[in-house]
């Protein structure tokens, strides 16, 4: 059996071994100097070993600090067709653990493959630990965006990718590398919960929290009609029906109701067709058109996720209407219940 050596990359991991045993010995003879250092500054002096180090080697002269301009902080160009990357990160805590760059990774320098993360605790004691950067990522959090968790001490199998079950490449190149951590989060999160950043490609919210009653009549109509495209569950008895609403509610538009049960009953019933109905029945009367425009928007995770059904459907309008009837069925007589059909129908 013949293997293949990545000659080029094998050198690039020599470069990075060697670079993190000089520091481990620089900052055993001057710890000062490094307990003093800033995240920029550790970056010069990460450079400035890998750097020297790139002599006599097929890297050297090629060795770019980028730092904090795109991703990943050094560069070690093999052509210009081909290069390797270093991220650098520091604490001064006594821990493994950061804040890592964007999923997104608008930033990322074209053609650099094989990243690796440098991260020095630079707090006593001094030390330093160097990964493949996409071995030490356990975790998704929120900032203004999706951004990577670091930890240095997990094991492989506890990467944020083989939880995903999605390759870190493969994941990266994507349109919208949210969306497959988005759809295993949800599959974590307990009955009411749900994520308050969505995606780059949908609806985004105010900086401001609102209360549902300083809303305009016009917005809470809106809202109101696009809840049901959402929720048909709301046509249900489920004594549940609004608690994913109400975090919806937030997570997407930022706006709060605490009384989301009196929002959609205030008034009592209505009458259709001479046949009294529960008061959230007026929607289905007087806004349907608008309710299936919106569900026809829906995006299909979105589908899955709250109605609660496998994807894909061949048609939205006509899955939605299957899911109102079915949740009619157990608070409607048969009388009301023919009549909602043929409005639906």
């Amino acid at each position: 059996m013949i293997i293949a050596h990545n000659k080029d990359y094998e050198t690039f991991t020599q470069l990075l071994s060697k670079s993190v045993s000089q520091l481990e010995k620089d900052s055993s003879t001057r710890p000062k100097y490094y307990l003093n250092r800033g995240g920029v500054d550790f970056e010069k002096d990460v450079y400035s070993f890998v750097n020297n180090n790139a002599k006599n080697t097929i890297f050297e002269g090629s060795i770019e600090l980028i730092s904090g301009q795109k991703f990943p902080d050094i560069v070690a160009y093999v052509n210009k067709n081909k290069a390797y990357g270093l991220e650098v990160k520091t604490t001064k805590s006594n821990k493994w653990k950061t804040i890592g760059s964007s999923i997104f990774e608008g930033t990322r320098v074209d053609n650099t493959q094989n990243i690796h993360l440098l991260f020095g605790k630079l707090s006593s004691p001094i030390e330093f630990k160097c990964k493949k950067y996409e071995e030490c990522l356990y975790d998704v959090a929120i900032t203004h965006s999706p951004r990577y968790l670091i930890d240095m001490d997990i094991m492989e199998h506890e990467s944020i990718f083989k939880k995903v079950g999605i390759e870190y490449n493969q994941l990266r190149k994507l349109n919208n590398p949210f969306k497959p951590i988005k759809r295993f989060i949800r599959k974590t999160l307990k009955e009411g919960e749900d994520l308050w950043w969505i995606g780059n490609d949908e609806n985004t919210i105010d900086l401001s929290i609102r209360h549902w009653s300083n809303l305009y009549s016009k917005q809470k109509d809106e809202l109101s009609a696009l809840a049901l495209a959402y929720f048909p569950v709301l046509l249900s008895k489920n004594p549940q029906k609004y608690l994913r609403l109400s975090t919806w509610l937030v997570s997407r538009f930022g706006v709060v109701n605490h009384a989301l049960r009196d929002t959609f009953t205030t008034g009592g019933q209505i009458k259709i067709q001479g046949v009294m109905f529960p008061q959230i029945f007026k929607y289905i009367v007087g806004d349907l058109n608008n309710i299936i425009t919106n569900v026809n928007e829906i995006q299909e995770d979105d589908v899955s996720y709250y109605w609660e059904i496998d994807v894909p459907i061949s048609n939205k309008t006509d899955m939605w209407k299957q899911q109102c009837l079915l949740h009619c069925k157990n608070s409607l007589n048969e009388n009301q219940l023919n009549i909602i059909k043929q409005l639906l129908l």
